[in-house]
């Protein structure tokens, strides 16, 4: 009987041992900033939509286009070599179609951008 005891005494008192450890690891781990537990870095949408703007030929619209003609991705994470594409949609004429597409990478982790 006596055994018994000893064995659930020592089985519990390991338990809490690791229970403690994972315990003490995560708190370490998000005191330090841990990348998991930071913040994921997004694109600003308006300076987005400038930079596509300025890289639009006004010859394919009728009236420059403005801020709210350009639709790009939402939320779009900030990592080096991510592509995608912006639409710039205004108002055209019979020699302009009015419409754009532009390409945009990410060319570094602090949000640099190649526009073309």
């Amino acid at each position: 009987m006596s055994d018994q005891r000893s064995f659930a005494r020592t089985v519990i008192a390991l338990s809490l041992a690791v229970i403690a450890c994972c315990a003490l690891t995560f708190t370490i781990m998000l005191l330090a900033g841990s990348p998991a537990v930071q913040p994921q870095r997004v694109l600003d949408q308006d300076a987005l939509a400038r930079a596509v703007l300025n890289n639009v030929n006004s010859a394919d619209f009728a009236k420059p286009p403005t801020i709210d003609d350009v639709s790009c991705p939402a939320s779009i994470p900030v990592e080096a070599g991510r592509e995608f594409e912006c639409n710039v949609d205004g108002v055209g004429d019979g020699s302009g179609s009015g419409h754009a597409w532009v390409k945009v990478k990410i060319s570094d982790d602090q949000g640099d951008l190649s526009l073309g």
